[in-house]
């Protein structure tokens, strides 16, 4: 089997045969461990945000069952097949999940995109706790991890966390880098706000 270097850009192409990706990459290994990050290229974000008052304990089951099937960016920026999509189950430890990101679309019709995949390698799943971290692989379009979280708060409040550390795949051309980051930071945004209009509208 060839194993990729970086990601795979597809062209209007509107992902509906992204499962393929589950088992042509099924053994492409990962790109990022833990501790790998010590050098100044790498880029180490950090989001805290209250989302919601939840006196009664009534929106964080809500708010865990959507973050735990990772439903948390608005689809014009991201979306995704995984193991446990698949299974119509909460993720796992060990599931992949291809990600095709959004570059350009038109009248919502998609024109440009970049297809990765990540792997899950953290999971926490506590009574007032849930959340999760992912890996790269080597044909995601940057190396890092990304972890999520919601906590519901002894006052009430549930907050959600998102903590990053990434750098550009080193196969990646320069020439992307600045343009990747800006799309990386606004992606953090808006998957945090949308995450909320989620939980707060009962949207699910």
């Amino acid at each position: 089997m060839r194993l990729l270097t970086t990601a795979t850009l597809t062209w209007f192409d509107d992902g509906c045969c992204d499962v393929k990706y589950l088992d042509e990459w099924h053994e492409v290994p990962l790109s990022y461990y833990p501790g790998q990050a010590t050098t100044p290229d790498w880029h180490i974000d950090h989001h805290e945000k209250v989302i919601a008052h939840d006196p009664d304990g009534r929106l964080f089951p809500q708010a865990a069952d959507l973050l735990m099937r990772y439903h948390f960016y608005p689809p014009h920026i991201l979306s995704h097949i995984s193991t446990f999509s698949l299974g119509g189950r909460w993720l796992e430890v060990g599931d992949r999940i291809v990600q095709r990101i959004h570059l350009l679309e038109v009248f919502g019709f998609p024109i440009l995109s970049v297809v990765s995949m990540t792997e899950i390698t953290q999971t926490i799943v506590e009574p007032h706790r849930c959340g999760f971290t992912y890996s790269t692989v080597a044909t995601h379009v940057e190396q890092g991890e990304w972890a999520v979280s919601v906590t519901w708060q002894a006052n009430g409040d549930i907050v959600l966390t998102l903590d990053a550390i990434s750098r550009p795949n080193p196969q990646e051309p320069s020439r992307n880098h600045a343009f990747m980051r800006s799309w990386q930071q606004a992606a953090h945004q808006q998957g945090m706000s949308h995450f909320q209009q989620m939980v707060t509208n009962n949207k699910f």
